[in-house]
């Protein structure tokens, strides 16, 4: 059955629902696209497509916790040996259901999908750039894992909190409050710089904290502008299908002055294209504008990838017999619905762009722009526009 197909079915049982229904995610996700084999060395020569796959590292994976209580899951560089034949680890979406939702769920009911990283795997011995990961509204730390342990890969501690303002079960319990996320962002940085000071502790000497960046989908891509303008310890930014200046916040009286990147879904219909393009006018230069054409907005995190079928989390409500409500189908499923890009053909795209900007901004490309250089013609179908200031 077509992606069409079945979520046009899905999305006509959804009008009298109950909102708590969103987060019902209990299938094994599909298997990674086909990416371009990766270098044999993280000093590898740019290009339009050389950071799509994999790169030189293995990739581990922890979590910690800030001050305030709320978790961070962490991607880290590992000398491949090291985590070779062991197994990648996963996280279930039912964790972050609130209590109130446990009543719906079958027994036994679980989504385990993979999340890019061997548990508790030893760091590689450098020190390594940070590259702070900020979620969506709705969403979790580890949301976007297909891109978060790929920039691991590559040679970057990540680090992403959640933001418990505005978590899935923050929304689907139906208490969200004023956002934390700026502030959950900046003590995230504070924390690691503090375990990478500290003797015995596994992040010893491993993070350079002179080399910051940071990510964010949705309303995080509103938080890391926002976090740019905030903390000076950040070096470059990208926005992916969210922006404030210029456009959710329409009044800002600041921007951010590091170079920054805005990857934006030609199809998205929650931040539209008109809404990123005011916001790509208000920002200052050096900046970045890369469209994926045909992609909607989800297509920046895992979530389209989840449950039975194609429709993402649709389809799981589907499968467990609760429909989702009329006023919250466009945000769970804008970027999983034919004919929009599949979000599995949208990930190598941007995870080049990510990683070229990281590189380009904290090393080892800051002497050439070769990895943006025809990005149009090498991701044909893909990437729509690309254009720099």
């Amino acid at each position: 059955m077509t992606r069409l197909t079945r979520a046009s079915r899905i999305l006509a049982t959804t009008a009298s629902a109950s909102a708590l229904a969103l987060g019902l995610l209990a299938a094994p996700a599909p298997a990674a696209p086909s990416v371009p084999a990766a270098p044999a060395a993280d000093e590898a020569a740019p290009g339009p497509t050389a950071y799509a796959g994999d790169g030189p590292y293995g990739v581990g994976q922890r979590s910690m916790r800030l001050p305030s209580g709320a978790l961070v899951e962490v991607w880290y560089p590992t000398r491949p040996a090291d985590v070779a034949g062991q197994p990648e680890g996963t996280y279930d979406v039912v964790d972050w259901l609130p209590p109130v939702l446990e009543g719906f769920l079958p027994d036994g009911a679980a989504v385990t999908h993979p999340s890019g990283g061997v548990r508790r795997a030893p760091i590689a011995r450098r020190g390594f750039p940070l590259v702070v990961f900020s979620h969506g509204f709705a969403g979790f730390r580890q949301q976007s894992s297909f891109l978060t342990s790929a920039i691991a890969s590559w040679g970057y501690v990540v680090a992403a909190p959640d933001h418990r303002s505005r978590t899935m079960t923050t929304v689907l319990g139906g208490t969200p409050g004023t956002t934390t996320d700026v502030q959950d962002l900046r003590d995230t940085i504070t924390l690691v710089g503090s375990k990478s000071r500290t003797r015995k502790n596994w992040l010893h000497k491993r993070v350079d904290m002179t080399r910051v960046a940071a990510v964010g989908h949705s309303a995080g891509g509103r938080a890391v502008e926002n976090l740019a303008v905030a903390d000076p310890r950040v070096d470059t930014w990208v926005g992916m299908a969210g922006a404030a200046t210029g456009a959710l916040d329409e009044g800002a009286t600041a921007v951010p002055t590091q170079p920054g990147v805005l990857l934006v879904g030609g199809a998205d219909q929650i931040v539209t294209r008109e809404r990123m393009e005011a916001a790509y006018a208000a920002m200052s230069a050096p900046k970045r504008w890369v469209e994926l054409g045909g992609a909607g907005h989800l297509a920046f995190s895992d979530l389209c990838e989840v449950g039975e079928g194609e429709a993402g989390l649709l389809s799981v409500a589907d499968l467990l017999g609760v429909p989702i409500p009329a006023n919250l189908i466009r945000l769970a499923s804008d970027g999983c619905i034919d004919p929009e890009l599949a979000s599995v053909d949208a990930w190598p795209a941007i995870r080049h762009v990510v990683v070229a900007q990281l590189r380009a901004v904290l090393g080892p490309d800051q002497a050439t722009p070769a990895a943006f250089d025809g990005l149009v013609e090498a991701w044909p179908g893909v990437v729509t526009d690309s254009r720099s200031e």
